[in-house]
């Protein structure tokens, strides 16, 4: 037997770590327990589950910029992999990074480059974070996003060092302009071939020994990404920018916790998300609103929906960019910003578009749900905490449609596009 509190915290964790569970897989987990199901997830490979799969076909991911059928397939085939893995945290993980060691495609412009990023974070995301850092640095798409491959001695571009300290590892304040100069200089010297191929040129590097972070002697990569990941701030900016996304919450006394388990592991990403999702089940979390696309990827997944990238391609393009979050598009270095930002009316009448689109391939049991005039049935089923939904949600439900327009309407509902910290 499980209880309402074990099933809400297994409800949450596989909300905020994964992208949701169809009915019957929910049920699984939640006889399984909130803390077997963490480990689970960050451990599928150990408790037997199906291997990662590489979801892009290279024919179709030419070297070629105006290649249109190529973005969509990178957008496509990246959607389909967040609906149907095996691997949700794995796949989560890439996602968030993805939003934080940003690059995109409006100054990339070769899919197959994004394509490569996003493998990286898919294949490291979850590995060490230093070595991550060091692959991101002389990814082919992020050289191109931040000029890095411009960089020269005589002239150094400072756009990969500046957000190297402000966005990706440190945040503001904790470093000073002259750190900047002193990172673009060691950072010259890397350049990228028309085969894709990132090379370092000598002739294109100023070895002179510079000070960065309080550490001399930082002349190269190696060096300057040792007194990045060396400096007290790293690890608790990125605790702290993990757990804005999965607890919502930046709470000193959680985020503390998160940064000193990150910290002993060695900086070890699958130790970062699992004490971040340690702290939500343990009941320290806040709402957080769903961003557009893993909103999308849920509802896809607990409705046992198909997604047919190709013919979809066009109005999932629209609704996504409309509801304000299309993959490898993010609207500047930054990212994404979050929050209540998704509530304006576009982005709210392009989430109805989508959730229309997910009712209509939503399978048979699923849309029967939608048929009762009981919504604790349809919430059940849509895997939502124990609580349902609220009053209005529910007459919302009961005024609809049965069937396909009601199962839209539960999707945009505040309890579906909300994920509440378990009780």
């Amino acid at each position: 037997m499980w209880c309402m509190e074990e099933r809400d915290r297994v409800v949450w964790l596989h909300r905020s770590g994964g992208f949701g569970l169809p009915a019957a897989q929910l049920q699984a987990a939640v006889d399984a327990g909130a803390e077997a199901e963490l480990q689970r997830l960050l451990d599928p490979d150990g408790a037997g589950g199906p291997p990662s799969v590489d979801p892009w076909d290279d024919t179709l991911l030419p070297l070629d910029p105006m290649d249109r059928e190529a973005r969509i397939h990178a957008v496509g085939a990246w959607l389909r992999q967040m609906i149907e893995t095996g691997q949700p945290a794995l796949d989560r993980m890439a996602w968030w990074w993805h939003g934080h060691l940003v690059s995109g495609l409006d100054k990339v412009r070769f899919a197959r480059a994004m394509v490569e990023q996003v493998r990286l974070f898919r294949r490291d995301g979850l590995g060490s974070f230093p070595a991550l850092l060091r692959s991101i640095t002389l990814d082919p798409a992020m050289l191109l996003y931040l000029d890095l491959h411009t960089s020269t001695g005589r002239q150094p571009n400072e756009n990969y060092a500046r957000e190297l300290l402000e966005l990706f590892a440190l945040g503001v304040g904790e470093y000073e302009e002259a750190d900047v100069k002193a990172a673009a200089t060691a950072l010259t010297g890397w350049v990228l071939q028309r085969t894709g191929d990132v090379q370092f040129a000598p002739l294109r590097h100023d070895d002179d020994p510079q000070e960065l972070l309080g550490a001399s002697g930082v002349h190269n990569l190696d060096t300057v990404l040792s007194a990045v990941v060396a400096h007290p701030a790293m690890p608790g900016f990125l605790a702290r920018s993990l757990a804005e996304e999965v607890l919502g919450t930046t709470d000193e006394t959680v985020t503390g916790r998160i940064a000193d388990a990150f910290a002993a592991s060695g900086f070890d990403c699958r130790e970062l998300l699992r004490a971040t999702l340690q702290e939500g089940i343990d009941g320290h979390a806040e709402p957080v609103v769903l961003a557009p696309v893993p909103w999308f990827a849920q509802s896809m997944r607990v409705c046992e929906a198909g997604l047919r990238p190709q013919a979809d391609a066009g109005a999932l393009a629209q609704y996504l960019r409309d509801a304000g979050q299309l993959p490898m598009l993010p609207p500047n270095v930054a990212g994404w910003p979050g929050g209540s930002s998704w509530f304006g009316s576009g982005a709210l009448i392009a989430r109805a578009n989508l959730a229309s689109l997910v009712a209509r391939r939503a399978s048979s049991a699923v849309v029967d749900a939608a048929r009762s005039d009981d919504p604790a049935v349809l919430a059940e089923v849509l895997g939502l905490p124990a609580a349902g939904f609220g009053d209005e949600s529910a007459a919302a439900l009961l005024a609809a449609p049965r069937g396909t327009e009601r199962l839209g309407v539960a999707l945009v509902t505040p309890e579906f596009m909300i994920v509440e910290a378990p009780r």
